[in-house]
């Protein structure tokens, strides 16, 4: 569908008898139809997605936030109370609540139609729909239709974004945010006028309150002013900005609302020095950090090579020559500094390319400007020839070769696209064979549902990845895995979905039944090669296995 979405598109362009102003669209308007048409394309597409490490736990959240706003609609007095604030935002509160909100906002509005974890799904993939259309819509205005397709195009062909835009997590949220300030930084910087820095501090403090890597976006905005616009009165913007952006940031956190300073500094402890460390496999070792290194070659990794080249072409194209005023050198360092972020060493946190998320929006606007580019030259050349229809056929090689790899991979790998690697490593065998992780987050679980449900015993117990318990209890709490079966975690650690919810037990890990087992060599830790589990697994029957290209993604053992 989006491939002959994007052919269709470029053969219009490219028609001097069908021209898109002819039809009467405004640019806002194919925005806006490009904004439906992802969130269709999402919508469809969301059934097979499996529920993934982190989603009970913002849904949990998500629930318990829009409960406590009811609650402050019917008993005001009541809801900003200690307790009651305790009680509504305890859960969760390692991270900050913006997306969990509007996520709980529209499952309250659509639970009744939809399936729950459709229901808490459908805030973000709104989110995503509107990203591409505002992408589109920066893209086109500076480089013209062509460019704002591929753009487009190419977010929607990163095979990892395209599986992160179905989930109820934060990671495009926060990217998504990151692109709003971003475009709203770039559409006011000759507007002069003092209010522009608060609207800007709202946005970046309701972007803060997504999630906290947005901090980061300020250094990108002045390392760019200090090449492009080294005036006054925007660095001033910034300032105000910021000051708006704390203030902003604090209302949109109730947990905050008491006991601030000791909340807010048990906060910042959490984010930079006391969150509980996850590592990562890396080059075939596990590391905690990883090299500084890591960002680049994962971003190398899980791109479609055609993308790495467009989104280089891009840079080189407009960059050097700063024929856009400098829009192709903000994007690029927009996507720069969240990688740069990670590679400092710092963080304790690595789930892949997860924490470079943010990155890629920015790239697949470079993308849409490198194939303009290409297709500038392909038009220049059949000018030369006098053979207009060398254009056409030029435009639609160019994007056969852009995207059609990926895409056919994509369809070959769907769901399970958080396996995908690049040509540029060979797929997931070369992504193997070079000590990448296999695969995380759980997503697969789903392939165990109706085995366990058709052959196990009332009462078996079955392993999951330490921690990772509450996705087979949501599972069980929504009716896709019997509730006669128990989930063993490593401690006794009641589900974070509630006490209604199932509870896992606390076993250890040989007196399973049942071991589900994803393909994430990060949980064997630094003992890779030698841990204790590869031996338990191996004595254990093989009842399913999930392989692509010859690699095991997931197994389910008894």
């Amino acid at each position: 569908m989006v491939y002959c979405q994007i052919l269709i598109s470029l053969n219009i362009t490219f028609n001097s008898r069908v021209d898109m102003n002819s039809i009467q669209l405004t640019l806002h308007q194919k925005a806006i139809l490009i904004s439906i048409f992802v969130f269709i394309l999402l919508l469809a597409t969301a059934s097979n997605i499996g529920l993934t490490w982190d989603e009970p736990a913002y849904i949990a959240a998500s629930e318990s936030y829009i409960n406590w706003y009811g609650e402050v609609f019917t008993n005001p007095s009541e809801a900003f109370t200690d307790e009651s604030i305790a009680n509504a935002w305890t859960i969760n509160k390692e991270h900050p609540p913006l997306n969990k909100v509007w996520s709980g906002l529209i499952w309250s509005i659509t639970k009744n139609f939809a399936d729950d974890l459709l229901a808490h799904r459908l805030g973000n993939m709104i989110l995503v729909a509107i990203l591409a259309g505002l992408l589109y819509f920066w893209i086109q205005e500076s480089y013209g239709q062509v460019a704002g397709f591929a753009s487009v195009a190419a977010l929607l062909t990163m095979p990892r974004f395209f599986f992160h835009a179905h989930l109820s997590a934060l990671d495009v949220p926060a990217a998504f945010s990151a692109f709003v300030v971003t475009f709203l930084f770039w559409k006011t910087l000759n507007q002069k006028h003092w209010a522009w820095g608060l609207l800007l501090g709202v946005v970046w403090g309701l972007a803060l309150a997504t999630k906290i890597n947005s901090v980061f976006i300020p250094i990108t905005f002045v390392l760019w002013l200090l090449i492009f616009h080294r005036k006054l009165y925007l660095f001033i913007r910034l300032f105000i900005m910021g000051v708006t952006a704390i203030l902003i940031f604090f209302i949109a956190w109730p947990w905050l609302y008491h006991h601030t300073i000791e909340r807010i500094t048990e906060y910042i402890l959490f984010v930079t020095v006391n969150h509980w460390p996850i590592g990562q496999y890396y080059l075939g070792q596990f590391f905690m950090p990883p090299p500084w290194h890591f960002g680049f070659v994962k971003l190398w990794a899980v791109l479609p090579i055609t993308l790495t080249i467009l989104y280089f072409t891009g840079i080189i194209s407009a960059g050097i020559a700063r024929q856009d005023k400098g829009l192709s050198w903000l994007l690029f360092l927009s996507a720069l500094t969240p990688i740069l972020a990670i590679s400092t060493g710092k963080s304790m946190v690595y789930d892949n390319e997860r924490l470079i998320m943010v990155s890629f929006p920015f790239l697949a606007g470079l993308c849409g400007i490198g194939f303009a580019y290409l297709a500038s030259g392909i038009e220049k050349i059949s000018g030369q020839w006098n053979k207009p229809t060398v254009t056409r056929s030029g435009i639609i090689v160019l994007a056969l070769i852009s995207f059609a790899p990926q895409i056919i991979s994509m369809i070959r790998l769907y769901p399970h696209l958080l396996s995908y690697y690049g040509e540029s490593v060979g797929g997931i065998r070369g992504a193997n064979d070079l000590g990448l992780e296999t695969t995380y987050w759980c997503e697969t679980y789903q392939l165990a549902l109706p085995i366990l449900n058709e052959q196990a015993q009332p009462g078996d117990l079955v392993w999951v990845d330490p921690w990772s318990h509450d996705v087979m209890i949501y599972y069980q709490t929504h009716g896709y895995l019997r509730d006669d079966i128990l989930i063993l975690a490593p401690a006794s650690v009641p589900s974070v979905l509630g006490a209604d919810a199932p509870q896992p037990v606390s076993r250890i890990m040989n007196e399973a039944d049942w071991f589900v087992v994803q393909s994430r060599q990060t949980t064997l830790g630094e003992a890779v090669d030698k841990n204790p589990m590869l031996q338990i697994f191996a004595n254990q029957e093989v009842v399913y296995e999930y392989q692509f290209d010859g690699v095991t993604i997931f197994a389910l053992y008894r």
